[in-house]
């Protein structure tokens, strides 16, 4: 089958039906020309000038056609332009021509159709080079020398092409002669990988634009205001999007202004309450403590470095460097020399706190042997060295069990005498032994001295301090206590007694404050008054009648007589943990009627200790 395909005939005057109209004779019989065929005749010269124009200047919309003449002259149809169809035939033509035409002014509106219609398809083959490659094969295969126009590309169902398909658009220049036949590439690729190596051209950078200062104007203030551009359309406003509020969002903020309300108005009535309780000089009195000091003139470490003890020395100008010239940076008084001062080494605060290891925990049983071969060991050197003669040997020890297998000549011959020798030998051995266990046995200054090195020792482990709340410390027995403990276990402190509450602040090793702190919340019975001197210890104090007195009735008794009640007496410790030095040197009782007298006791450092106590509360009292 061949390839070839069949010509598209579009009209009835197709090169095939012409060739069947050849028969037609050109000679017809022709009328003489009437007034209404010379004004169809002059239209029809209007029309092609109209035409020629219209070619001439390019494709534009078809104009406005003149009336059609009267049915009796009308023109016959213009015929389509055709791409396979030669030369258009005068033959042809007459045939078609009606009656009372002229054949010489048919042919030249004929060759006047055909040149408009070669005008339009070579304007349409100038912008497609793919229409001008068809059209060069196309004369090749005809044997003819002037290309042929070709109609415009279309899909089949006479319906023209996509405008991506046809480039319509301006061409770039030749530069080349090779580039002048190539073909255009496609707008578009048509497989995957070309659209990914198609890397878009980026647009050419937009150059600087300098701006331009008026002569007068100030270039370090604010830009002028944009002037209008009028020669561009002015942007389309942007429409408003509704923003709808999510639920609860007014319900919340209603929520937290009332909340902040109330602290205002819980802040003002605390404000009221300490007025009225004569508080509000003790809250200024913590403002001025809490408050810092404002920052020196000269820094501690410049000082020496500047004479007038002023950063005036130092001319420091906008954009220029420092003068050091009147300082004491090069001067003979400086501080800095060329030699180099090496610290003394200080040891490491973790250096005296190291604990010695402790030998391996013995079971009973291992003891034992332990201690029975280090015996054997010695006896065995001392049975050595009396071999050898470097000491004399022992004497034997004689006691009355043993008299008769140890002395048997001389206790059978004079038993009395023996007797005695043994029995002044056993007193001798005693004698020894009672002495050297007093030469062992330490005196009451190094008892004492001893008991001081444990603490010192203790001491070096670290720091602790306690703070105790009692809420009456009035009974003479508890003062005692309190005091008297303290300087045994080598605490130092502060005991503050205050009409609202009394406070214990204790000092020193970590041992010595736990048996205080012991002392504190378990043996020292707070609720019970001082026992009466000289009455029974069993089972209370003894009354007026002679009868016994129970320790609640003591209680009661003593209160009266201190004329404070200890029945809700009660002791807690309310801070405990390590300091870094001591403040205290000896442990001492003061009374402080006020909160002032008490902070102005305890010294700027453990002065916050007095407002811890004071805001502790128990949990059985919330």
């Amino acid at each position: 089958m061949s390839s070839a395909k069949r010509p598209l005939e579009t009209s009835e005057d197709s090169p095939s039906k012409r060739a069947r109209s050849s028969d037609t004779p050109t000679n017809a019989h022709i009328d003489p020309i009437t007034q209404a065929e010379l004004i169809a005749r002059k239209k029809a010269e209007v029309a092609l000038k109209l035409a020629q124009f219209a070619a001439a200047s390019g494709p534009k919309p078809p104009a406005r056609t003149l009336n059609p003449p009267p049915a009796s002259a009308a023109l016959p149809a213009r015929p389509p332009a055709s791409t396979n169809a030669p030369s258009t035939s005068a033959s042809a033509t007459a045939s078609k021509l009606p009656p009372g035409i002229d054949p010489d002014l048919a042919k030249k509106i004929a060759e006047a159709k055909r040149r408009a219609d070669a005008s339009r398809a070579n304007v349409e083959i100038s912008a497609n080079p793919y229409l001008a490659g068809v059209l060069a094969s196309t004369a090749k295969k005809s044997g003819s020398s002037t290309p042929q126009p070709i109609a415009p590309q279309s899909s089949g169902l006479k319906v023209a092409a996509h405008p991506l398909l046809l480039d319509t658009a301006p061409t770039a220049a030749v530069t080349s002669k090779k580039d002048r036949h190539k073909p255009m590439q496609p707008k578009f690729a048509s497989i995957k990988a070309n659209v990914r190596a198609a890397a878009p051209t980026p647009p050419p950078p937009a150059p600087v634009v300098k701006k331009e200062t008026a002569p007068g104007a100030n270039p370090y203030t604010s830009a002028p205001a944009p002037t209008v551009d009028t020669t561009t359309a002015p942007k389309e406003r942007e429409r408003r999007q509704f923003r709808f509020n999510q639920k609860g969002k007014y319900v919340a903020l209603g929520q937290q202004m009332r909340q902040e309300a109330q602290l205002e108005d819980l802040k003002k009535r605390i404000a009221e309450t300490a007025k009225k309780a004569g508080l509000d000089s003790e809250f200024e009195t913590l403002e001025k403590t809490i408050r810092r000091e404002a920052p020196p003139d000269v820094e501690w470490w410049d000082a020496a470095l500047l004479p007038n003890k002023t950063y005036d020395d130092i001319k420091l100008d906008e954009g220029s460097a420092p003068d050091f010239t009147k300082t004491n940076v090069r001067t003979n008084d400086s501080p800095i020399t060329q030699y180099v001062q090496h610290p003394i080494p200080i040891p490491a605060p973790w250096d005296k706190n190291k604990v010695e290891l402790k030998p391996l925990k013995l079971t009973k049983k291992e003891m034992k042997k332990m201690r029975k071969q280090r015996r054997m060991a010695e006896q065995q050197d001392k049975q050595d060295r009396q071999k050898m003669g470097l000491i004399p040997p022992d004497p034997p020890k004689v006691r009355l069990a043993n008299l008769m297998r140890v002395l048997t000549s001389d206790a059978v011959q004079d038993p009395t005498k023996v007797e005695a020798r043994v029995r002044r030998e056993v007193a001798m051995r005693k004698q020894g032994h009672e002495q050297m266990n007093a030469e062992r046995k330490l005196t009451d200054e190094q008892r004492r001295e001893k008991i001081e090195t444990k603490k010192v020792e203790e001491e070096k482990k670290g720091i602790y301090g306690a703070a105790f709340k009692i809420k009456t410390l009035t009974d003479p027995s508890h003062r005692f206590k309190v005091r008297k403990n303290a300087e045994q276990f080598g605490l130092a402190g502060v005991c503050i007694f205050n009409p609202s509450f009394s406070l214990v602040l204790v000092e020193g090793s970590a041992k010595a404050i736990k048996q205080y702190t012991r002392l504190m919340l378990v043996r020292i019975q707070w609720t019970e008054a001082a026992r009466e001197r000289g009455a029974p210890e069993d089972t209370g104090d003894a009354d007026e009648d002679g009868g016994v007195v129970k320790k609640e009735e003591g209680a009661r008794v003593g209160a009266e007589q201190g004329n404070t009640n200890l029945e809700d007496n009660t002791c807690d410790k309310v801070w405990e943990g390590p300091l870094r030095d001591r403040v205290f040197s000896g442990f001492r009782a003061k009374s402080c009627p006020t909160d002032a007298s008490a902070r102005e006791m305890l010294g700027e450092k453990m002065a916050s200790y007095w407002d811890i106590a004071k805001a502790y509360v128990r949990e059985d009292e919330l």
